[in-house]
């Protein structure tokens, strides 16, 4: 249903049309345009034409078929013919718009070629070829006015310093340009910004290769397809139309409002989405280092209002301050979010080819970095500094990383009396303070229980993966499967240690029998598609006839059976805030497990949580882990199997 406000404009471009000599979609050298007449596309899509406003007659492209017509380009907006006729002539140079004194009023500029041809385009695109060469000389698409259309696009081009974007209509009824402007800036990631004037007004969130963070609601179905195409100093934004019978535009009102609209089978407007939708979509909301939801501001962990009282009156401009000093340090970690919008990208810089894994340890690894996240399957990026304009979203594929220390005392006074029970009690109720916890935090960031990903980080699912090491390598690794090597030995598999050059320290798992072959297939087949902190990292395996082995990184901390119960101290004895980082961070790898793989690992206890540098957590061992299918929320197992103690009931 259009609103009063829009559904006036429209009826004001109907009612300024008068009535029109219907020519075909070309105007060649020998031919004028005059008021009255029309360039109509060869599909009966578009028309070219005048209408007025006024005392004020502008050359313009509208929809033909459409009710109420509606204008999707003008050529003299910013110089409209005066008192009345106007004529749109084709020469050599150039396509010009004379007045009725012959004065030009608006000029397409050199054309350079002594055959030229104009046509209307059915994607609503003026153009002017050379009738010989067949080169495309002057496109009205490189001028855009309010509206987006398939195969227009909007962006920049620092080598030749060109930009494409959207101006606004001045009011519904004057096309002159208005206040705002829809474009892509060069200083940031790719991301659709709306300004007013030069104020951003919002942004649509950085592109993550399917959509953009901030829309989730906005991705490609089997009517639409998004396309941002981004390289060294140019990007560019379009859609495409999937569908020939529907019409598609995406226009900027004069009052700041980005609308989709598409067609509907009575030829008339039906809006599909708009922006801003609350006041989360407005830039900066909640000022530095906070998050929105639903027009509600929460600082980030570790943070809190820099003005009480400006919050506590719902003025959230002044943001948050840190209230715990941040030292940069190994014993520093990261807070997780979930279904975002992630932050501004002015003070972000975007390194590719990198894992979640890898993301994190260059960020922990960077003092000055505050936040990470990573788009598609290697796509990095760190924030420095504040971070801004975050909005919490009730659906979405993209997490955040917060860098925080893991140091204030309302998280320590919480965290001694979940590691006090595990003293206590054992292990149990550890993993029942996990899953406790995991949901815990999804409720207060008030989000659903389940949602489904159509797209998730991390590799497809084949094995073996990228890089792989083969046998030769771990052969050399192990230094041929030495004793020396040995880490751990059973009756049924032994555990080595190796170092290769450009993998480092790596750990290779070797079966001694077949009765755990099926087991480490399912390993190699999970683990080759997760990719997360706080799950371990797959080198490489091989599965032949003779030698059935799998690679993982070495994580030095050892396992966390060892470090709570070996009696003589020798793994070290972690404080109370690297305990709490052990929780979280197993926390964190079991909700990556189960909302974006739908994977139960299983067998879940302290010999299977292997820990790195500064005691963070992996969660290996995946051999009893069961893929959930598709619109499942429990499973059946064939057999029982797992860790007396451990087991789930």
């Amino acid at each position: 249903m259009l609103n009063a406000a829009l559904l006036a404009a429209v009826v004001l471009h109907g009612a300024i049309f008068t009535q029109s000599q219907e020519l075909n979609d070309t105007l060649t050298t020998e031919e004028s345009l005059l008021n009255g007449q029309t360039l109509v596309s060869a599909q009966k899509t578009f028309v070219l034409g005048f209408f007025s406003n006024g005392d004020s007659t502008y050359l313009g492209i509208w929809y033909n078929y459409m009710k109420p017509q509606t204008i999707v380009w003008v050529a003299n907006r910013e110089n409209p013919i005066k008192g009345g006729n106007g004529t749109l002539t084709l020469t050599a140079n150039s396509l010009d718009l004379l007045d009725r004194r012959g004065i030009t009023v608006w000029s397409s500029g050199t054309l350079n070629t002594n055959s030229p041809q104009a046509f209307l385009l059915d994607t609503g695109n003026l153009v002017v070829n050379d009738t010989v060469s067949g080169v495309l000389l002057w496109q009205g698409f490189d001028l855009p006015c309010d509206s987006l259309l398939p195969s227009l696009r909007i962006g920049y081009d620092t080598s030749t310093n060109h930009e494409w974007y959207l101006t606004s209509w001045k009011s519904y009824s004057d096309p002159s340009p208005g206040d705002y402007y829809l474009k892509l800036d060069p200083n940031r990631l790719p991301d659709v910004l709306l300004f007013q004037g030069a104020q951003l007004k919002y942004r649509m969130g950085t592109w993550n290769g399917q959509g953009f963070s901030g829309v989730p609601a906005l991705k490609a179905n089997n009517q639409l397809a998004f396309n941002m195409t981004a390289s060294e100093g140019s990007a560019y934004y379009s859609f495409t139309a999937l569908e020939r019978s529907i019409l598609w535009r995406f226009v900027i009102s004069p009052d700041g409002f980005a609308h989709r609209w598409h067609s509907n089978l009575s030829n008339e407007w039906v809006e599909y989405w708009h922006l801003p939708q609350d006041q989360c979509d407005y830039y900066a909301y909640c000022g530095q280092n906070a998050a929105c939801y639903n027009g509600d501001c929460k600082c980030l962990q570790e943070f809190v209002p820099k003005s009480p009282n400006d919050w506590s009156q719902r003025n959230f401009n002044g943001g948050c301050v840190r209230n715990v000093v941040l030292s940069c340090s190994s014993h520093n970690g990261c807070a997780h979010m979930s279904h975002v919008k992630v932050p501004d990208t002015l003070n972000a810089t975007m390194v590719r080819g990198k894992s979640w894994n890898d993301c994190s340890k260059l960020c922990l690894g960077n003092c000055s970095c505050g936040a990470y996240t990573v788009f598609g399957h290697d796509d990095c990026v760190i924030w420095s500094g504040d971070l801004v304009d975050i909005v919490q979203l009730a659906e979405g594929i993209n997490d955040l990383y917060t860098r925080v220390s893991h140091s204030d005392s309302s998280h320590r006074d919480r965290n001694i009396a979940i590691v006090v029970s595990v003293s206590v009690v054992g292990m149990v109720l550890v993993i029942s303070a996990l899953l406790g916890f995991c949901y815990r935090r999804r409720e207060q960031k008030h989000l659903p229980l389940a949602h489904e990903h159509e797209h998730v980080p991390g590799r497809k699912l084949t094995a073996p993966v990228e890089k792989n090491l083969d046998l030769d390598a771990i052969r050399v690794a192990t230094n041929n499967f030495s004793e020396q090597n040995v880490i751990v030995s059973s009756r049924s598999r032994t555990i080595y240690k190796g170092t290769l050059q450009n993998f480092g320290e790596l750990v290779a798992k070797r079966l001694n029998t077949e009765t755990r072959l099926e087991e480490l297939k399912t390993e190699v087949e999970f683990l080759a598609r997760l990719d997360h902190p706080n799950i371990i990292r797959m080198l490489g395996s091989w599965i032949g006839n003779n030698d059935k082995v799998i690679c993982y990184e070495y994580m030095p901390g050892g396992c966390l059976d060892a470090v709570l119960f070996d009696e003589d101290e020798r793994s070290g004895v972690p404080d109370w805030p690297s305990r709490f980082r052990i929780i979280q961070g197993i926390c964190e790898g079991l909700f990556y497990l189960h909302e974006h793989f739908r994977i139960v690992h299983r067998d879940i206890d302290p010999s299977n949580i292997l820990l790195g540098e500064g005691f963070i957590p992996k969660i290996s061992d995946f051999g009893l882990a069961t893929l959930l299918n598709q619109g499942e929320s429990e499973g059946k197992a064939e057999n029982f199997r797992g860790t007396p103690g451990y087991s789930a009931p």
